[in-house]
């Protein structure tokens, strides 16, 4: 077995964006904890034509020629669903991972979890419920499965109330089992593009096509945190407590129950920050607007 985390450098992003959020992970020891049994490499995905230094050693760049058609660069990462040697290796979990994502302690279980790929309902999480009839659907059709988080919270205007889901912050999936999609994309870009412009962008093409099973996050396992907007922070709590909260103790997963009650984001208090049942923490910039490191709250605690 083996996982693959995939950063798309975009073209306002320097090679340092991603060697932070390379170095987050490295801190954590994704590559250390299950060694010898699920070897963790970390790719590149940026244009041919951009610098290709600044990378650390550690990250394997995964070139591709830039395409007038494609006027969304966010659409460059389907290209990694197939036709790279790399990713393709039977069983491995590939993840693409927006360079915003901040993994938190305790994120490691969900990143190196087991995706179970085509028809296989024996590996399926002991976590997700499904019927009988399902399962047989799952096992005769040769159902694919991948991951993303499912949005709890709700802005009216957020940019992508179209889609269900954050496949533009953590999307796995394995080997090249999702090559249709890439495919579908290919025969069409410039009428997939301006469909999805509006309702979705890649995230509500990728929705739309794909057939097969989204095996939820845990409850909150995922959640933004808005740059320089203490309002919109203090409204997700009050979004936590209705939409999250009544979830425990059932959905409760981290070891000290203790910090169960506490909210989603805790300013001035003398030792929390973010509640223990969030693992990952999406750092909302709205576009770039704002310089992360520009609020101190985020500055102090996550970043």
């Amino acid at each position: 077995m083996a996982t693959n985390i995939i950063m798309h450098q975009k073209s306002n992003m320097t090679a340092e964006t991603i060697n932070t959020s390379f170095v987050r992970l490295k801190k954590l020891r994704v590559q250390m904890i299950q060694a010898g049994h699920n070897e963790v490499s970390f790719f590149c995905l940026k244009d041919r034509a951009c610098q290709t230094g600044g990378l650390l050693d550690w990250i394997t760049p995964i070139l591709y020629d830039a395409d007038p058609l494609i006027t969304d660069e966010s659409y460059y990462q389907l290209t990694v669903l197939a036709d790279h040697p790399q990713l393709a290796i039977d069983h491995c979990k590939n993840i693409l991972w927006n360079p915003a994502l901040i993994p938190l302690d305790l994120c490691q279980t969900a990143i190196l979890a087991n995706l179970p790929s085509k028809g296989d309902i024996k590996n399926i999480p002991d976590s997700v419920e499904l019927d009988a009839a399902t399962l047989v659907t799952i096992k005769e059709n040769a159902l694919p499965f991948i991951e993303m988080p499912m949005k709890w919270w709700d802005f009216e205007d957020d940019d992508d109330i179209d889609t269900e889901f954050k496949g533009q912050w953590y999307f796995a999936f394995v080997s090249e089992e999702l090559k249709d999609i890439k495919t579908t994309f290919m025969a069409d870009i410039t009428n997939t593009i301006d469909t999805y412009s509006a309702i979705g962008g890649v995230q509500g093409f990728i929705e739309s096509q794909y057939k097969g099973v989204v095996l939820p996050t845990k409850c909150g396992q995922f959640t933004p945190y808005y740059i320089n907007n203490e309002e919109k922070n203090l409204e997700l709590n009050e979004q936590w407590e209705t939409k999250i909260r009544h979830y425990f103790p059932t959905e409760w997963y981290p070891p000290d129950q203790s910090e169960m009650d506490a909210p989603l984001f805790s300013y001035d208090h003398e030792w929390r920050d973010v509640s223990k049942q969030v693992r990952f923490l999406f750092m909302d910039d709205n576009n770039g607007e704002h310089d992360q490191k520009s609020d101190l709250y985020a500055r102090l605690w996550f970043l």
